[in-house]
C-alpha cells in the first residue's frame, strides 16, 4: 500500500516497503545519505535489517549510531559535523523520539546556516530558507508519534537549558513503516505505547480546534486498529502482523495530534520526562486517563462515534455536553479497565519515580509559559490533574472512602451500628 498525504509527506506501507522505498528515497534526490540509528534499534539488528532491504542501492556514505534516550545539543552538533564532513544531501532515521529529534535539528541548522545550536539563544528560525534536506523517517515499535510532527525538543545538558523548535523546516518527506522494522517487546511496553496512541488520536479528534478531514480520519483509523489489535499484540506479541498495526496506528495517532499546538498535556508530560528521565508515552497516558474526566469537550462532538469505536456499542440520547462528556470519559476508563486485565501496566505518576512534593514545582514552570486566561492551565486545575494521577486509582479510592463517614453494617439482619454513634451513645 502507498499513501499520499498533505503537507508533502508520504508514506510507504506494507510488507516490503522498505524495499519499495527505495526508489522514494532516489526521487527526493537523496544521492549522499547521512543515516542516523538509535542505540536499541542496532542492537536488535534493525539497522542491518534495514540496509539489507536496501541493497547497497541507497548510498549511504555515513552512520552515526547508538543515540541515547534524550536528543542533546552534543548530538546534533557531532551530527551537523559528520553531514558537512562527508558532503551530504539527506538524512534517512531509524528509531524513536531521540533519534528523529536529532535529524530535525540538524535539518534546521543546515537551512539557517549555522553550526551551533546555542545560537538559537539569541534569534528565532528563519522562515526563509532555499536549502532543501530531504528527510526519510523509519519508525520502530517504540514509535512516539512525532515522526510525521514538526515539533522538536533538544537538551544542553551543560548549561541545563532545552531548546524547542515548531517550524515546517523541520517536516518529515518520506515515513517507511514496514512489519521487519517491529520487534517483539514487553506487554508493558506493549500497553504503553499503545495507550499512548489512543490518548493522542482521542485528544485529536475532541480537540476545540478544527480538524482538517484528513487529521479526523487518521485519528479515527488509529483508534479503530488499535482497539482491533492492541490486546492481540500483548497476547501474541510473536505475530508480527499485529505489531505492524499497532505501529502503523501510533504513527497515525501522531500526525493527527501533532498538528495542533502543544497542549496541557504534552507540556507536563516534557516536564517530567525531562525531570525524571521517564518515558513521555507512559505519562501522556497516565495523565490523560485523568484528565479526560475533568475536561469540557466542545458541545458539536461526535460523542457515540468514539465511544462506539472503543466498544462500548451504545446509542445515546444526550441532554447536554456534560453526559456527553461523561459518556466519553466512562469509555476511555472501562477501555483501559479491560486491557488491565490482560497486563498490569504502569498507571500512575508515583511508580514512574514523580515525587509529589515536586507537583507544585512543575505546574508553576508550565503555568509560568502562559499568559492566556485558558482554565486548563490554572494553578489549581493543573495540580487537581497532577494529584489525581500520583496514586494508582484504587489506592485513591480507597482513602476517599477512609475519609467518608461509616455507613451501618447489616449483619444477619442486625444492624451494628458505627464507632462514632457507639462512643456518642456512651457519652450520652
Amino acid at each position: 500500500m502507498e499513501y499520499n498525504f498533505e503537507r508533502d509527506i508520504k508514506f510507504v506501507v506494507g510488507e516490503k516497503a522498505l524495499r519499495r522505498s527505495v526508489k522514494e528515497i532516489n526521487n527526493l534526490g537523496a544521492r549522499r545519505v547521512l543515516l542516523i540509528c538509535d542505540e536499541m534499534s542496532d542492537r536488535v539488528g534493525q539497522l542491518k535489517d534495514m540496509l539489507r532491504q536496501f541493497n547497497k542501492e541507497v548510498n549511504v556514505v555515513e552512520q552515526l549510531k547508538r543515540f541515547g534516550d534524550i536528543a542533546t545539543v552534543e548530538d546534533c552538533e557531532k551530527t551537523l559535523r559528520a553531514y558537512k564532513a562527508s558532503e551530504c544531501d539527506s538524512i534517512i532515521v531509524l528509531g524513536k523520539k531521540s533519534a528523529v529529534a536529532v535529524a530535525k535539528a540538524v535539518k534546521i541548522m543546515l537551512k539557517d546556516g549555522i553550526s551551533l545550536i546555542s545560537n538559537y539563544r539569541n534569534f528565532t528560525v528563519n522562515n526563509i530558507s532555499s536549502v532543501r534536506v530531504p528527510l526519510i523517517v523509519v519508525p520502530t515499535n517504540l514509535s512516539s508519534g512525532v515522526e510525521a510532527s514538526n515539533f522538536v525538543r533538544i537538551y544542553d545538558v551543560e548549561h541545563n537549558d532545552i531548546f524547542e523548535f515548531n517550524t515546517s523546516f523541520a517536516q518529515t518527506n518520506l515515513i517507511v513503516i514496514d512489519p521487519i522494522m517491529t520487534d517483539t517487546m514487553p506487554p508493558k511496553s506493549i500497553a504503553t505505547s499503545g495507550l499512548h496512541a489512543l490518548a493522542m488520536a482521542i485528544m485529536s479528534l475532541t480537540s476545540e480546534s478544527e480538524n482538517t478531514p484528513l487529521q479526523e480520519v487518521y485519528a479515527v483509523t488509529s483508534i479503530k486498529m488499535l482497539t482491533e489489535n492492541l490486546k492481540k499484540c500483548i497476547l501474541q506479541n510473536g505475530i508480527k502482523s499485529f505489531r505492524f498495526r499497532v505501529l502503523f496506528a501510533s504513527i497515525l495517532a501522531g500526525y493527527a495530534y501533532w498538528q495542533k499546538p502543544k497542549d496541557i498535556l504534552s507540556e507536563l508530560s516534557d516536564r517530567m520526562s525531562d525531570r525524571y528521565r521517564a518515558n513521555y508515552g507512559n505519562i501522556f497516558m497516565i495523565l490523560f486517563l485523568n484528565y479526560i474526566s475533568m475536561r469540557k469537550w466542545n458541545p458539536d462532538l461526535d460523542v457515540d462515534n468514539i465511544i462506539n469505536l472503543l466498544g462500548d456499542n451504545v446509542y445515546l440520547i444526550l441532554k447536554s455536553a456534560k453526559e456527553g462528556n461523561n459518556a466519553i470519559a466512562e469509555s476511555v476508563k472501562n477501555y483501559y479497565k479491560r486491557l488491565k486485565n490482560y497486563v498490569d501496566y504502569v498507571d500512575n505518576l508515583s511508580d514512574l519515580g514523580v515525587k509529589r512534593e515536586d507537583l507544585v514545582d512543575i505546574a508553576s514552570s508550565v503555568i509560568s509559559m502562559h499568559t492566556d486566561e485558558s482554565e486548563e492551565y490554572t494553578f489549581s486545575f493543573i495540580m487537581e490533574l497532577l494529584e489525581t494521577s500520583f496514586l494508582p486509582p484504587d489506592v485513591e479510592e480507597s482513602e476517599n472512602k477512609q475519609d467518608e463517614p461509616k455507613e451501618p453494617t447489616i449483619v444477619k439482619g442486625v444492624v451494628e451500628e458505627s464507632d462514632t454513634k457507639e462512643n456518642n451513645g456512651q457519652q450520652a
